[in-house]
């Protein structure tokens, strides 16, 4: 059976005065690829409790309530991924903080920069490489996470934090969802297949 895939819904307000929720096509386009449900929802406990797996997705402003989903899927396990403004927030959850930068926001370069992976990572095992190319739109970066930080750019910007002891549990700075390339198809693919191994009702 095909795990159900939660994406945490983004807030924005349209020049209406209209309060929209949604969730990135492309990134539900990747999990739809790999084999997965997605579902747009809210960052609330008894919904999170009923999927197989979370992303966090980017973007501009987060609800608070999304750090405690953070902790939440980390205690119980849940696969989770963060994908750069949800990379933050995972940050923050595990006792980090945000810095802002410069020079990472480069929304029209599919090849930014690239990130060092470090070995006996979960993420090197996931890509099987040490180095990648990837995308760059973030004007933050997060500092002094509880988490492992499996990842560098070229100016020691923290690219990839992770939990390698747990199933998925991985936040990454850049937007593999904008980008059709073998390494996204991996991330996308071991995170759905961890997710099908996920029984949420062991949770409820």
């Amino acid at each position: 059976m095909k795990p159900v895939i939660g994406i945490i819904n983004r807030e924005e307000i349209l020049p209406s005065g209209n309060k929209i929720k949604y969730q990135y096509q492309k990134i539900i386009e990747k999990i739809t690829e790999s084999n997965g449900i997605p579902i747009g929802i809210e960052p609330t406990m008894d919904i999170i409790k009923r999927v197989n797996g979370i992303i966090l997705q980017g973007g501009d402003i987060f609800n608070e309530k999304e750090l405690d989903i953070v902790r939440y899927a980390y205690e119980n396990n849940i696969p989770f991924l963060g994908i750069c403004l949800g990379m933050q927030i995972m940050g923050i959850a595990t006792c980090g903080h945000e810095i802002k930068i410069k020079n990472h926001m480069k929304p029209k370069m599919d090849k930014a920069h690239e990130v060092y992976i470090k070995k006996d990572t979960k993420i090197y095992k996931i890509l099987k490489k040490n180095k990648i190319t990837v995308n760059s739109r973030h004007n933050y970066q997060i500092k002094n996470t509880t988490l492992s930080i499996s990842g560098y750019s070229n100016d020691n910007i923290i690219e990839i934090i992770e939990d390698k002891n747990k199933n998925f549990f991985i936040g990454i700075q850049w937007h593999p969802e904008s980008l059709n390339n073998i390494d996204t198809k991996k991330i996308f693919n071991y995170f759905i297949e961890k997710a099908s191994e996920y029984d949420p009702k062991r949770n409820t």
